[in-house]
């Protein structure tokens, strides 16, 4: 079942669609910019094991730039030289009354262009799709690529949408865990507008040429373990030309490159029409460098247009002409809203819930995006815009299929090629049911295509593709027809919680993390319900996390990455998820609570480290006959062919931690952290210093708890945080909830502090501070809790004192023995009673009998600790004398009013410090010898990569020159860093650009009004 989350992009994203367009609609569209190659740009798709380049004129992939189509993300193994759409129609030109099928495209070569100027005749990007500052298209995950405004061309769309992402399934929604749009139209093709032909497809309009089509793209990647391995491309297609296009194909051109660059020659490909996939692979199945294991990459016709005209049940799903625009629910998927109360209105105040019936704007009360009741939300009725509803239904359109695909040899550069230049030769290969796979072992190219349909006039169409990629044939084809499977029963997916924001503060061999709470909030509206289960750390030193994806199924596929921690609700959700992948399990933790923060002290300093804080859901082992197993947020970092970082998503971190500079005196926190300073808590306070440089100089904090009930039944409930500096008192944090207590669970970071607090909860003796605090008795004594009488016994959260008196002058309330002691509760100041357990039966007190304590709550005694007396077994002993006093502590809670208070001192560089640790300072390592552990990887196929030595232990300020032996000056290096970073790095190139040869190197550090230092190190092969 290894994708099917692949369905989910098929499903909820790949729909065909016929959608008719209201005139008005139209004109909106016609009165937009034309495509301009102004607008051109290009990103990198990398949200699940996928990493591709793609433009937002068509094309995926580009030969020879890099990543192109590369599997796995981070391995440099590349399957792809580029892959375009294509769209072709019959025409009639009026010029001279021919037939002819311009093919509209846009591709990196052998394409039409005007022999006289130059200009391109393919399609290009329509402006405002993007923010032009951005160099890539707009990107789900990047709201910097977001345009300030979304064209009020776009259905549905108002100001309410500007500030969010303009998600196929509403406003902000984001199903998928990365998703790309744009706009392009073929208005730059003028082949056809010239004479003879004089084909104008808008006659009120005769800048624009071509087809007079706009399309609408969407890709889509699920980084869910059983989508990993698969994008999924969206094309709407709109036909703005003033006739209908009665003979139609959609098709998709591919130029394979499985083995990358160097390894174009021995490509082989065929084709299932059955599964509706054309596919290629190496002939030998490796590839240079290394001569790696190629696997396969397929072409899935995932989704084709539709007829729902011809009367025919063309999908042979039970419906006849089904259609996305005719305001039916045809197939009758639609879910209105659950009428609790069955008044026959929506109650938003009574949490019912909306189902699918969310509104034109695709968003319901659960997405933090919402902003109130829209159009259609809550009214019974299906409105354009909410899910399983015509345009956002898949099943409601009568899909053609798969019906011709072509190999060609890609050296064929003629006339009679398959080159996007060759209009009537596309138009020939993409008959109806024209295959032709004879070509094998050959650097080759791929056409494949669904028609012919009707594209009427102010109508729009739905094609949708997908790269599939695989280990070897079974896993493609294995990936394929779990999609398949699921598509066809019309599944849709649950998708992941909603990103924490993650921060990291790196320190001297440790990183702290911590993360807000945000997906704690997630509403998975496919399950129907709130289904976050926990949280996972991963740590790697690859970007693309790759190396701590270890834990495989049955047939030795990594499936799952190792995290470093994992915190998971208290639910009884736990162990491993029983669905599972080929016989690989998701581990869904094992009950340990949530905490929002970690130390990481298992860093090694200089190592750069790539952190993931994922949210996980419950999955739903019960859900149809297979179950759902849990889903887990992406992890993106980009990271470009030189090691340079691009992009880091909310929930990950780059962080490199270093030891401080030289004569660093680090910040320092006065009070008492392990005993409150006022109150009767036993618990303790950890204060974790994130950031030196933002301690404060002459801070006091107090740390008071509140709690509910009294004693002895009462609970800690939270805790404040207040701070008095410089005479403003000020109050952090309010309310900090008891289940945030914990070792290793912090408060969010203030003043360059976080806290954690460790309360006694546990109701027992401290043993190392309870006995004798005066007298020399060593009579055995020891204080356990009374079980003689549970609907009497009590645990009492108090300190008591047992002071020996003189003689026997106390009586015991019950048993009226003599006693020569009494107790005293210290912690509420009282003395209470005590009574005899008199275990001989003799009527007096002795060795061999127990003391019990006594508490009252009202007019109810209570029967709390017993203390036993025995003698004990030294040969001599001494009972206790008249003055002697024994204690027993006990631990307690934090009671209302308990505080801590503590005091900061901000951290200092000493320059006397300072020149003392010159002797300190260090090359590392040394000596340099080939690759080191902390230097990047080289994602390139040939090449070392980074070269790194790292100077540690410097002063704050510095200048670092490095010579040869002969005392020539080859590089020069400048220091002025914060004061928790003692390290400057050089990649061994000299001043004037050039790697340095191996040998000897001498270098002085010159640091003002601290001293100098001269040291060495070697660079050795």
């Amino acid at each position: 079942m290894k994708r099917i989350v692949w369905l989910i992009i098929f499903l909820i994203a790949s729909i065909n669609i016929t959608i008719a367009q209201t005139a008005d609609q139209i004109q909106k569209y016609r009165n937009e910019p034309k495509g301009d190659k102004t607008y051109r740009k290009k990103g990198i798709m990398d949200g699940n094991l996928i990493r591709t380049i793609f433009r937002n004129d068509g094309q995926v992939g580009t030969w020879p730039d890099r990543p192109s189509g590369e599997w796995p993300k981070g391995t440099g193994q590349q399957y792809l030289d580029g892959c375009t759409p294509i769209i072709t129609a019959s025409v009639r030109a009026p010029g001279n009354g021919q037939i002819v099928h311009p093919a509209q495209t846009s591709y990196r070569e052998e394409v039409d262009f005007d022999p006289v100027t130059g200009e391109l005749w393919v399609m290009e990007p329509v402006p405002g799709y993007a923010n032009p500052s951005s160099e890539e298209p707009a990107i789900s995950t990047k709201s910097s690529t977001w345009p300030e405004t979304w064209p009020r061309a776009l259905i549905n769309i108002d100001q309410s949408w500007d500030g969010y992402w303009f998600g196929y399934f509403g406003r902000g929604v984001q199903n998928s865990d990365f998703e790309a749009f744009y706009v392009m139209d073929d208005s730059k093709d003028r082949e056809f507008v010239r004479p003879p032909y004089m084909y104008n497809p808008i006659a009120s309009d005769l800048d624009r040429g071509g087809l007079g089509l706009r399309v609408e793209v969407r890709g889509f990647q699920w980084s869910h373990v059983l989508a990993e391995d698969i994008i999924f491309w969206h094309f709407d297609i709109v036909n703005l030309a003033d006739v209908s296009y009665d003979t139609t194909y959609f098709g998709f051109y591919a130029d394979t490159g499985v083995g990358g660059v160097d390894d174009n020659g021995d490509d082989n490909a065929s084709y299932n029409t059955k599964l509706d996939i054309a596919y290629s692979f190496d002939a030998d199945g490796v590839a240079p460098p290394n001569n790696w294991k190629t696997g396969y990459v397929g072409y899935a016709f995932l989704e084709s247009p539709g007829n729902g005209f011809n009367g025919i049940d063309d999908d042979e799903d039970g419906m006849v002409d089904e259609r996305r625009d005719d305001g039916i629910d045809n197939d009758g998927d639609w879910v209105p809203f659950t009428d609790i109360n069955g008044n026959g209105r929506w109650d938003p105040d009574l949490n019912e819930p909306l189902n699918d019936d969310l509104g034109k704007d695709g968003v319901g009360p659960y997405d933090p995006q919402y902003q109130g009741p829209d159009e259609g939300e809550g009214d019974g009725k299906p409105t354009d815009g909410e899910p399983n509803f015509d345009r956002l239904d898949k099943d409601e359109s009568d899909q053609i299929g798969l019906t011709s695909l072509v190999i060609e040899r890609l050296s064929n550069k003629g006339p009679t090629a398959v080159w996007p230049k060759n209009d009537e030769v596309i138009w020939r290969k993409m008959n109806y049911n024209n295959f032709d796979t004879l070509l094998q072992k050959s650097n080759i190219q791929i056409l494949f295509g669904s028609g012919p349909f009707p594209l009427k006039e102010n109508r729009r169409e739905r094609f949708s593709t997908a790269l599939v990629f695989g280990s070897d044939f079974e896993d493609m084809v294995f990936n394929k027809e779990t999609v398949q499977a699921i598509y066809n029963a019309n599944y849709n997916f649950s998708k992941p919680p909603l990103k924490p924001t993650l921060t990291a503060i790196p320190g001297d061999k440790k990183v702290f993390l911590y993360w807000d709470d945000l997906a704690e909030k997630s509403y998975d509206n496919f399950l129907r319900r709130f289904d976050f289960e926990g949280y996972l750390i991963y740590r790697s030193q690859e970007p693309e996390f790759n190396d701590i994806k270890i834990i495989t199924d049955s047939k030795g596929e990594k499936k799952y990455w190792k995290p470093i921690a994992q915190f998971d609700l208290k639910n009884d959700i736990k162990g491993p998820d029983p669905v599972g992948i080929n016989g690989a399990h998701f581990w869904r933790g094992n009950d340990s609570g949530l905490q929002h923060s970690f130390i990481d002290s298992t860093v090694v300093n200089g190592n750069t480290y790539y952190y993931a804080l994922v949210a996980y859901d419950q999955g739903d082992p019960n859900y149809g006959t297979k179950g759902l197993i849990p889903t887990e947020t992406t992890k993106i970092i980009q990271q470009d062919l030189v090691g340079n970082i691009r992009f880091v998503d909310i929930n990950c971190a780059v962080v490199k931690p270093n030891a401080p500079v030289a004569g660093y005196t680090p910040p320092q926190i006065t009070g008492d952290t392990k005993k409150v300073t006022d109150g009767i808590g036993t618990g303790s306070i950890n204060i974790a210093i994130l950031n030196p440089n933002e301690i404060k100089e002459g801070a006091n904090y107090k740390i008071l708890f509140k709690s509910s009930g009294n004693i002895p039944r009462y609970n800690t409930t939270s805790y404040s945080i207040v701070r008095v500096h410089e005479g403003r008192t000020d109050t952090i944090e309010s309310r900090i909830e008891a289940n945030e207590f914990g070792s290793g669970k912090f408060s969010k970071p203030f003043d360059g502090l976080a806290l954690s607090v460790l309360n006694d909860t546990a109701v027992a003796p401290i043993i190392p501070e309870t006995g004798w605090v005066k007298g020399f008795s060593n009579v055995e004594m020891t204080v356990i809790p009374d079980n003689s009488s549970p609907a009497r016994n009590v645990k009492w959260p108090a300190d008591y004192e047992i002071h020996w008196l003189s003689e026997a002058s106390q009586t015991t309330p019950f048993t009226k023995i003599n006693i020569p002691f009494k107790v005293l509760n210290i912690t509420e100041g009282k003395e209470v009673q005590a009574e005899i357990f008199d275990n001989d039966n003799n009527k007096q007190f002795n060795l061999g009998d127990d003391i019990v304590i006594i508490e009252y709550e009202g007019t109810q005694f209570r029967i709390t600790w017993r203390i036993t007396y025995r003698v004990p077994a030294a040969p001599a002993f001494a009972t206790p004398r008249g003055g002697d006093i024994y204690r027993i502590t006990i631990r307690k809670q934090f009671f209302n009013n308990d505080y801590f208070q503590f005091a900061t001192k901000s951290g200092k560089i000493d320059k006397d410090l300072a020149k003392n640790a010159l002797d300190k300072i260090k090359v590392v390592p040394n000596p340099y010898v080939s690759a080191n552990s902390w230097e990047q990887r080289n994602l390139n196929q040939t090449g070392r990569g980074e070269r790194r030595i790292d100077f540690i232990h410097l002063p704050s300020k510095c200048t670092i020159r490095i010579y040869t032996v002969t005392g020539a000056l080859i590089k020069t290096l400048y220091k002025e860093s914060i004061t928790n970073d003692g390290t400057i790095s050089w990649n061994l190139v000299s001043e004037d650009g050039m790697d340095i040869a191996y040998g000897l190197y001498i270098y002085h550090v010159d640091a003002p009004e601290v001293g100098e230092f001269i040291g060495k190190f070697a660079v050795v092969k």
